[in-house]
């Protein structure tokens, strides 16, 4: 069995005052004139309260909204107290078309309760297509939660459709500053994470911070989970940051879980302490129960068709199997976009309740399992022949990479690769497919081919023209210099589209294996034996279009009815507050155009260098205003 992708890494290697928040609560720029009078004083904790917040209470962990579609959304916050005031607490939800909440335009009522760990989450239904729309909730006599914006889908077509991808967002080993910086865009449509969206255990390679300075093993916020209370707590820590806080009250999102999110495995790196996995008695109904009170995720069906158990009558959205999770989002002509469970089916984990189907194989075990294969394959040739111009899976690892768990999996992969050449029953090629990726905690782009598969030939590998985040950052990894296509020679044909893996928020790359494995090396020395490895992966594997393996931050795909293009978006994770600095660029064409020179064809992923493009950011037509963010000062 091939190693996993850290053991492979390793071895490649030898607040104490209550928040204030302006513009938001209380102030005439985020409710009515006439709801501002008279509200009761805000709770203030004492100071024996010990637990995550951002903001004010009771609605101190802010807003969310995800997995939008034509006419809907799902939006969310908590009820956090220091002391219960009853078994439940009635909140009102306000959905309006400005950040002031004046023209309401749905409203409701929902009750907050232990059973879902105090959280609401309400299907907001009879919206316009895409329309930015801000919302707000109340409760406790008046008090309110900071407004949040979201975004429907579209029905018909737009000029572009703007979805942020990240992935690998460990508290510890960031300060998030790429998610302040996404929630400071005001065109983007979705942001799509990847999973690992929390951790479980803090990683030995990365202690960067931690929760009031407390970098100690044996704290709740700095350890392995231990209970479903301990779960969800870890959901409050992360929503205890500013930078997520923000990034979620500005953007609707569709998050999939990965490993790391549903873990129940004790799995502390750090130095022994007196917790140990005896203590432990989290559960895989835990995890996931707690991934979707805390997620703004739409539950599906229970019967693996991925369809949506569709809420109307604004009653919290009970999942039908919480194990259930992938799913497709609608977002018009422009795009399909599927979100796929490569995690939860794997053979090689036990986990109760769940069975991996690989019946549709001839041999071997299914990643996907048999139900979410044919779901996946069905929707995909459906999507093509409904016109859609894009079809996008959000999909947890590198799928066109033997360092990830797909190594497993060769003959899945071959299955569904061919499905997409033709191998169907239609006979039709599926064209414009884009996959975006995490869990490798670098930044990569390939085509999608098979391994050794004949007649694929890629082009030189020439270094990167842009920096990275730091000084010490230059010539930031490697990329193909040219297509290797004439225009009487694809020699790229045989690819079924292209992966953009825009790296982690924070999750360790290869420098910091080195550093752990040669703690007396240099930042240069590390940087330089990372571009050692990524010039030996991209020049071992034809597929590969791009590689960094240093730096961490998002990424943008900007979808149109020409291209896609793919920005890989860094900062320094060691520094609050760092700069935004494009990395580098990519661009995939949704047509063959022979005539041009060189010639474009669909289906790969190329510099845009090589078509005589800048490396230059893109940006949406569309700007909605931004919900007023205030000032956030975490506990």
């Amino acid at each position: 069995m091939p190693p996993s992708r850290r053991t492979f890494l390793k071895g490649l290697g030898a607040v104490t005052l209550v928040p204030a928040l302006s513009n938001c609560s209380d102030s005439s720029d985020s409710q009515p004139p006439e709801q501002a009078a008279a509200l009761p004083p805000r709770p203030v904790p004492s100071e024996n309260f010990d637990y995550p917040i951002v903001t004010e209470l009771p609605f101190a962990h802010g807003v969310a909204s995800g997995d939008p579609l034509k006419d809907r959304v799902i939006i969310w916050t908590r009820v956090t107290e220091e002391d219960a005031a009853g078994d439940a607490v009635p909140v009102t939800w306000q959905v309006a078309t400005d950040p002031g909440m004046r023209n309401v335009v749905a409203q409701g009522t929902q009750d907050a309760i232990s059973e879902h760990d105090w959280t609401i989450k309400v299907d907001v239904v009879g919206l316009s297509p895409a329309t930015s729309y801000y919302y707000q909730f109340s409760a406790l006599g008046g008090l309110t939660s900071i407004v949040g914006r979201t975004r429907t889908a579209p029905e018909v077509d737009v000029s572009a459709v703007r979805i942020a991808v990240v992935s690998c967002s460990s508290y510890w080993s960031s300060y998030w500053s790429g998610y302040g910086h996404l929630a400071d865009r005001n065109d983007i449509d979705l942001v799509a994470h990847c999973g690992d969206y929390i951790y479980e255990f803090v990683d030995e390679d990365e202690t960067v911070r931690a929760r009031r300075d407390i970098d100690d093993i044996n704290y709740v916020d700095y350890r392995d989970w231990l209970n479903l209370d301990e779960v969800r707590r870890r959901y409050a820590l992360y929503r205890s940051d500013p930078n997520l806080l923000r990034a979620h009250q500005q953007h609707p999102w569709a998050i999939v879980w990965d490993n790391h999110d549903i873990s129940v495995n004790f799995g502390n790196e750090l130095d022994d302490s007196s917790v140990d996995d005896s203590q432990q008695t989290t559960t895989l109904a835990d995890t996931v129960r707690a991934f979707y009170e805390w997620t703004p995720t739409r539950p599906v069906r229970a019967d693996g068709s991925g369809e949506f158990v569709l809420v109307e009558d604004g009653s919290y959205p009970e999942p039908a199997d919480p194990l259930q999770i992938y799913r497709k989002l609608d977002y018009g002509p422009m795009a399909d976009i599927f979100c796929v469970d490569t995690q939860l089916y794997l053979p090689s984990r036990e986990r109760p309740g769940v069975v991996s189907d690989s019946s549709h194989l001839a041999s071997g075990d299914s990643l996907f399992s048999r139900k979410q294969y044919e779901w996946l394959t069905e929707g995909m040739a459906a999507s093509q022949q409904q016109g859609k111009r894009w079809r996008l899976l959000v999909n947890q690892t590198w799928i066109t990479s033997d360092l990830t768990r797909w190594a497993d999996y060769p003959e899945e992969r071959q299955q569904f690769f061919e499905f997409l050449r033709g191998d169907n029953s239609a006979a039709q090629r599926l064209h414009n497919n884009i996959v975006v990726s995490g869990d490798m905690h670098g930044n990569w782009g390939s085509d999608l081919v098979e391994k050794g598969l004949s007649g694929y030939r890629s082009g030189d590998v020439t270094a990167n023209t842009q920096n990275g985040s730091t000084a010490e950052n230059a010539a930031a990894g490697y990329y193909r210099g040219s297509t290797a296509n004439t225009v009487t020679d694809n020699a790229r044909a045989a690819s079924v589209g292209v992966e953009f893996a825009p790296t982690s928020m924070g999750r360790g790359g290869f420098d910091e294996i080195v550093a752990n494995n040669l703690p007396d090396s240099t930042t240069a020395q590390r940087v330089a034996a990372s571009r050692n490895a990524e010039k030996g992966i991209i020049n071992s594997s034809p597929a590969c279009q791009f590689v960094e393996w240093v730096d961490h931050g998002y990424g943008i795909v900007h979808l149109t009815s020409e291209s896609a293009t793919f920005e890989y978006w860094w900062q320094d994770k060691l520094t609050p507050g760092s700069p935004d600095v494009l990395g580098n660029q990519m661009i995939a064409f949704a047509a063959d155009d022979p005539a041009q020179t060189p010639p474009r064809y669909r289906d790969q992923l190329d510099h845009v260098s090589l078509h005589g493009m800048p490396i230059a950011a893109t940006a949406g037509a569309r700007v909605a205003e931004p919900a007023p963010s205030g000032v956030l000062d975490p506990r």
